[in-house]
């Protein structure tokens, strides 16, 4: 079988001391200030010059920079060009979403707390090694892999994030991955508000979403008076559940999407425009939005369409139209027609449960799609 080249991401947690702690601190601090800079020279020299300033324009800047300075000496090079390539990255995007029409969002300012990621622009293999990542001006810094990382030499990224009162560490590697045998099973996927999703084989995959313990944290957190100490403390344990039910909730969608991939040959979904759904004035009540974006639709989409390009898979997009109201068993088609729990067909009789119905249409059309 012919081997793909893939990056793949580990997330390691970081472990280091509160004085380590404090210079991740500092070194995030410098960071805004230089990504704030940054912004601020190439919105002055367009205002000036009607010309876009480039990266490795600002990089002479910052050799300059560092060559008044030093404490930006004793601070590795390579994290301040990845404040500037990350700056980069921003402002392409921008003009991307002009040209396409989208609404622009132009790069903005950092506020205290917003900027919380330290990214290398580049990285060499002796920055991660023996359970240590090594970069200079950075603390020491340990981990500690619940698995075992790729040869060393594979490292192509490194960037440290502050999620909550924890660093962790973002590693990419290059790997090959070795399609899977070819299965000739094809399933068609509805995805569901009361189940997460419904398959056409009959299976259904549930997902309890429990906010009992996020309810008792926001209760908490109104009867703290603003400003104050306490008030703090419970907005960090709010965040602190919030965040553990998303890790939590990932990892589920993991179990299901790789599953579903080693299982099925041709995998067949609704194009959903999930932001479009959910949005003020969109196509779901404003009650309904909430339960919408809890089973992550977009988190399983994307989890599907790249694990099912390193297994060798296909993932099929078809017209979401009329899938819950067009007959799997006849294909007759009522538009009018309100289903609820169960789908009964007026024109053959067939009875169904409605998202097994509509699961069977996705596969269908998807069989089409492939065919044509």
């Amino acid at each position: 079988m012919n081997e793909s080249i893939v990056h793949k991401t580990y997330q390691e947690r970081v472990y280091l001391t509160a004085a380590g702690y404090g210079r991740v601190r500092e070194i995030l601090g410098a960071c805004r200030w230089l990504y704030n800079r940054s912004v601020e020279e190439r919105r002055n020299i367009y205002r000036v010059c009607g010309k876009s300033m480039s990266k490795f324009s600002q990089m002479k800047h910052l050799t300059r920079l560092r060559a008044e300075s030093q404490w930006w000496r004793d601070l590795s090079v390579q994290i301040a060009r990845g404040v500037l390539v990350r700056l980069d990255r921003s402002f392409q995007d921008f003009f991307r979403r002009v040209k396409s029409g989208d609404k622009p969002g132009y790069p903005r300012f950092q506020g205290p707390g917003r900027y919380q990621c330290i990214e290398l622009a580049e990285v060499t293999p002796e920055m991660v090694k023996d359970g240590r990542i090594r970069v200079k001006g950075m603390p020491g810094l340990r981990i500690r892999p619940n698995r075992e990382l790729p040869d060393s030499r594979q490292l192509k990224g490194l960037r440290f994030v502050m999620r909550g009162r924890h660093l962790w560490a973002d590693l990419v590697y290059v790997e090959d991955v070795t399609p899977l045998p070819y299965s000739d099973q094809v399933v068609g996927i509805d995805m569901g508000v009361n189940q997460r999703m419904t398959l056409s084989d009959g299976e259904v995959v549930e997902r309890r979403v429990v906010r009992k313990r996020e309810r008792v944290l926001q209760r908490a957190i109104s009867r703290c008076e603003k400003g104050s100490s306490g008030r703090r403390k419970a907005v960090s344990a709010f965040a602190r559940e919030k965040r553990r039910n998303v890790l939590r909730n990932r990892n589920a969608c993991h179990a299901i999407t790789t599953d579903l991939v080693r299982r099925y040959e041709v995998i067949v979904v609704e194009d959903l425009k999930v932001k479009n759904m959910t949005a003020a004035g969109g196509s779901y009540k404003r009650g309904l939005n909430r339960e919408v974006l809890a089973q992550t639709w977009g988190v399983i989409r994307q989890q599907l369409a790249y694990k099912a390009e390193w297994a060798g898979r296909k993932l099929v997009e078809v017209n979401p139209a009329y899938t819950s109201r067009q007959c799997a068993e006849c294909g007759d088609v009522n538009a009018k027609a309100k289903v609820y729990r169960v789908f009964e067909c007026s024109s053959c009789g067939y009875v169904a449960d409605r998202d097994l119905n509509a699961a069977r249409n996705i596969m269908a059309r998807g069989v089409f799609a492939s065919v044509a």
